[in-house]
């Protein structure tokens, strides 16, 4: 998330605890989070409990941040093709990897089921997999994908291959990539190599 002056006092809180749990912090310090930006403690306290109010302010901001995006790039592609969508949200989610890493790194560790309720993860998965389903569903529906594909397998995979790229990419950017001038190129064509394998149309 982009940090600056020109942010509102609350975005930059979050901010600065969002990169603290990215961090592998188990709860955000939220003095330290107050002092980094810019904002007086007694303001803070007043928006945050402690630190585990903080904790789910932050995550439920990433989880609003990455659904309007995907939600973003989902409409700007063609109403009537249903695989272009398909494409457009998971180039979508790439994206947003590679511009909110903080976000990204959180989003697909074990720290938003640790800190989130069951109702709130599963109604942040149901905006994002559910709608992925849904449009693969309907894509099947359409005769446009095989037939005998495990729509629940290929999103368990997917969900799969994307965190062990964030996790991988984290470790050791170069060695992943061989070439590390463009990784969300590298990325995109992984998403896009699997996405093609699964998507191919009936024969016929």
């Amino acid at each position: 998330m982009k940090q600056g002056p020109e942010m509102r006092p609350y975005d930059r809180l979050l901010g600065r605890a969002a990169e603290q749990m990215a961090a592998l912090t188990p709860q955000p310090d939220l003095a330290l989070a107050a002092q980094e930006a810019g904002v007086p403690l007694d303001e803070a306290q007043t928006w945050f409990a402690d630190a585990h109010a903080l904790s789910v302010a932050v995550l439920e901001q990433q989880m609003v941040l990455v659904t309007d995006h995907l939600t973003q790039r989902v409409s700007a592609a063609p109403s009537d093709d249903v695989v272009a969508q398909l494409r457009a949200l998971i180039h979508g989610y790439v994206e947003w990897l590679f511009d909110n890493p903080v976000g990204g790194r959180l989003l697909v560790s074990p720290v938003v089921v640790t800190v989130l309720s069951q109702h709130q993860v599963k109604r942040f998965s149901s905006a994002i997999y559910g709608l992925a389903e849904s449009m693969m569903e309907r894509a099947r529906t359409a005769g446009l994908i095989r037939a005998d594909i495990d729509i629940p397998e290929v999103m368990l995979t997917m969900r799969a291959l994307t965190l062990g790229i964030v996790a991988l990419q984290d470790m050791d950017r170069a060695r992943l990539w061989g070439n590390p001038a463009d990784p969300r190129a590298a990325l995109t064509r992984v998403m896009d190599s699997y996405f093609d394998l699964i998507m191919q149309k009936p024969a016929g």
